[in-house]
């Protein structure tokens, strides 16, 4: 059996959304979350992350407990190994591109890294003629390119990454989507995106999460999770979309 890179189940109560997830993710691949607006999508990511207080129940993450309610284990946010990439490029406007992975780096746990593994970086994931970018002549898609990467940089153990994708334009999307599989193909870094494109779901996913009023419909194969939730005539829509 494979190891678990997500092992979560998870409660959480508030006024619109009753969250109640029982999920385990094998290591490695993208596990694209996708439903409705309102489905508890973005919620969900924010509670594994720590950054929902209120949340309770255990999230375990490539064999560490990150939070245990039963055990009274709750890890800090800064101390879970955990890259957050959100739907707005958050990055640092006074740092060039080189600068802000820079930053990134500073939280790898390896503790001599230092220029070399910064250009090392850049050259695998396709950024290499960025780093001497100042942010602000950045276009959204090479935002978001650099976002991702510096996430990327400190070796998290799980990349969650919330429709990071849904303020560019088509071409843009499709530009990102296949550099994200490339590089997810050469981290090995597990990954978590939430969507509720169809297309994105059809380009990223080895495992779909269909969540549904908080709850997991169904998960497995893309096409199998969507017939299992009752969605038919997304699935075919799907396939046509994968063919």
């Amino acid at each position: 059996m494979n190891p678990l890179a997500l092992d979560i189940d998870l409660r959480l109560d508030r006024a619109g959304l009753a969250l109640d997830v029982q999920l385990q993710l094998p290591e490695g691949g993208i596990t694209v979350v996708f439903g409705a607006s309102g489905a508890g999508k973005t919620t969900l990511l924010r509670a594994i992350a720590g950054l929902e207080p209120a949340a309770s129940g255990r999230v375990c993450v490539a064999g560490a407990v990150w939070q245990d309610t039963a055990a009274g284990v709750c890890m800090p946010v800064w101390r879970r190994r955990v890259g957050y990439v959100f739907q707005e490029a958050s990055l640092f406007d006074h740092l060039d591109v080189r600068g802000n992975l820079g930053y990134g780096l500073r939280w790898n746990p390896k503790p001599d890294v230092g220029s070399a593994d910064l250009v090392s970086l850049a050259e695998t994931l396709g950024i290499a003629d960025l780093l001497n970018r100042r942010v602000d002549t950045l276009s959204g898609g090479e935002r978001q390119r650099v976002a991702i990467a510096r996430m990327l940089a400190p070796q998290p153990a799980v990349l969650l990454l919330d429709e990071p994708l849904a303020a560019l334009d088509l071409m843009r999307r499709e530009q990102i989507l296949d550099w994200l599989k490339g590089v997810q193909r050469q981290s090995g870094t597990a990954m978590v995106y939430v969507t509720h494109s169809l297309d994105e779901l059809a380009c990223l996913a080895d495992t779909a999460v269909i969540l549904a009023q908080g709850r997991v419909a169904a998960i497995g194969a893309p096409e199998d999770a969507l017939r299992a939730a009752g969605l038919s005539r997304i699935a075919s829509r799907l396939s046509a979309l994968r063919d």
